[in-house]
């Protein structure tokens, strides 16, 4: 039912503005209804394409496995019975559609003691129906931290010797399919996967001033305090646990397909989400090799919970007492080593994760989830509901309540990221691009509430140990928050484009405290936050009402791949505000 009130909620949003909706200067609808990117700097950097975002690049329906063997719950330990048929799949040879079946869950509660792994290509785990009370219930029973289910194994790409060839371009704009390598038809041909490699250089560090991080405040300072003193002592300064970011350690590694070489041009599938600059070091181009990920996986129909100390409580302000207890399982599913796969109609309760993707994984789908009443401290590192490490992730038509980072990338994460119809309630932090520069992320039509609800693409500073600039090429589009802010990092940019409902001024304490001030005051910003609805030096449009498309991913994926694309991944109660 509540999932109905969202939807319900949107196409009353929809209603509202079909009087001639304003359209972005960036993006924009042509006669024939298609869109027209328009650069926003002088070198030609664009918003990116982000439908390639999702289970085999986007627009692709996810499969229905048929069921290869049905197990039933024991009352007893069933993570046994489970985890040998799906070894038993394992080991057999897929069909010619390249699945091996489905492990099928009846409905009631399987205690599972430790981590589920599916080891191998075109394995499925199911159950009945994501309800507690009668659906497939999977009970997490160990009191320590693990992850209930993983797809795949731990793995990273190893580049093919040899291969590697610097980038010729000056500039290459965010947003661009096609770089320029010397004789490149005599390195790459089209159907090669490779890795565009953008170094982090002390150049590029120098110049995003994250070198010169402020230090984690002392006892009795504030925020702008310690940015003041580093000013004051520079390198004697006590940086109080912050750290400096180092070359070499904020890589971005793009996965791509080559589509076409012509001369020394060289055409990739997916758009490039960062500038690639000769003046920071420019980028290259090789060949890898993955053999340990695999392929076409899902995981679906299933609630998760886990068994925890009731007696282990604390106090908040905004909700009271609290369980705190931190020895379950923390994760749901967690994706590891593993492309084209999918979690859809999973609903938890209890874990900080609903779904985790490692940067090891791409193409991955989260649709229709529901994570809510984490069991947990209400701090830092806890509480991260959709997290995203990988690249080409989609996760539509998500819910979460009571976490703290709903929404969230990880640190460096190269996208191209989408979050597209996603719902968040009772936020105890931001949905955000976390840490250390993750790059082109697309937030559609999130609805963010809560006492600390928020939309954040912004220079962090001494956060955590020196999260620093968190984000770039990040967009906010027709997105709905208590405060959203967007801040434009040296060398990048990141946009609020849209805006449905009213700010609240949550902040005000923490403007008080000296917080919102340091972090304008490292991003070298000159806004403060004042209650308004978008704030910070970021492309913002429209901060008072909605754009059109309604929707930046599902028209992108509509000209990109057609109509049928669309309706493949939307709902019927989507249906009312696509088309």
């Amino acid at each position: 039912m509540k999932r109905i009130i969202i939807w319900a909620f949107w196409l009353s949003v929809s209603m509202a503005a079909a009087a001639a909706p304003p359209q972005s200067r960036l993006v924009s609808m042509d006669g024939e209804g298609r869109l027209t990117y328009h650069p926003y700097t002088e070198r030609g950097d664009v918003i990116p394409d982000f439908s390639h975002c999702g289970y085999r690049g986007g627009g692709v329906a996810l499969p229905h496995v048929p069921a290869a063997v049905t197990l039933r719950p024991s009352g007893g330990d069933d993570h046994p019975a489970i985890q040998a048929e799906i070894d038993r799949l394992a080991a057999r040879e897929p069909g010619p559609d390249g699945f091996r079946g489905a492990v099928q869950l009846e409905s009631g509660v399987f205690n599972i003691s430790q981590t589920l792994v599916i080891p191998a290509d075109g394995i499925v785990l199911r159950g009945r129906g994501n309800d507690k009370e009668n659906g497939t219930v999977l009970l997490a029973t160990s009191p320590h931290q693990y992850n209930v289910i993983e797809i795949g194994i731990q793995g990273r790409p190893t580049k093919v010797g040899g291969t590697e060839r610097p980038i010729t371009d000056e500039y290459v704009p965010s947003g661009s399919r096609t770089v320029h390598i010397a004789d490149a038809g005599r390195h790459f041909a089209p159907g090669d996967r490779v890795i565009v490699h953008r170094p982090s250089t002390y150049e590029w560090i120098q110049a995003i001033g994250m070198d010169s991080i402020p230090p984690r405040p002392l006892p009795g300072e504030t925020s702008y305090d310690s940015f003041e003193r580093l000013r004051r002592e520079g390198e004697n300064a006590n940086t109080n646990g912050t750290v400096q970011w180092k070359p070499g350690t904020k890589d971005l590694l793009f996965e791509r397909t080559v589509t076409a070489v012509d001369g020394d041009r060289l055409t990739l599938d997916i758009p490039i989400v960062n500038a690639l600059q000769r003046e920071y070091g420019g980028a290259t181009v090789y060949k890898y090799e993955f053999p340990e990920r695999i392929s076409d996986c899902g995981v679906e129909n299933l609630y998760g919970m886990v068994l925890y100390d009731e007696t282990v409580t604390a106090e908040n302000r905004y909700i009271g007492t609290h369980c705190v207890d931190e020895d379950h399982a923390n994760n749901f599913v967690y994706c590891r080593s593993v492309e084209n796969a999918w979690i859809r109609d999973v609903n938890v309760e209890h874990f900080d994760c609903c779904v985790w993707t490692e940067p090891s994984s791409k193409f991955i789908t989260g649709q229709d989830l529901w994570a809510t009443n984490p069991v947990s401290v209400i701090t830092g590192g806890r509480r991260y509901s959709y997290s995203v490490w990988g690249q080409m992730c989609l996760f539509q038509r998500c819910y979460a309540s009571h976490h703290r980072h709903q929404f969230v990338l990880g640190a460096s994460v190269p996208g191209p990221n989408a979050f597209v119809d996603g719902y968040g309630d009772m936020m105890f932090a931001s949905s955000e691009p976390h840490q250390r520069w993750a790059a082109g992320c697309l937030y559609d039509n999130i609805v963010i509430k809560g006492p600390d609800g928020s939309l954040l693409a912004v220079n962090r500073g001494w956060y955590g140990s020196g999260h620093g600039w968190s984000g770039a090429q990040i967009v906010f589009w027709n997105c709905t928050a208590p405060v959203i802010m967007p801040m434009q990092p040296p060398t990048a940019q990141n946009f609020a484009i849209g805006y449905n409902g009213k700010a609240y001024d949550l902040w005000e304490e923490k403007a008080r405290t000296g917080t919102i001030r340091a972090i304008n005051g490292v991003s070298r910003s000159n806004f403060v936050y004042e209650g308004v609805a978008a704030v910070g030096d970021g492309w913002i449009e429209h901060a008072d009402t909605q754009v059109w498309p309604r929707s930046l991913y599902y028209q992108q994926l509509r000209d990109r791949l057609g109509e049928e694309a669309v309706r493949d991944v939307i709902t019927r109660y989507q249906q009312h505000l696509v088309y």
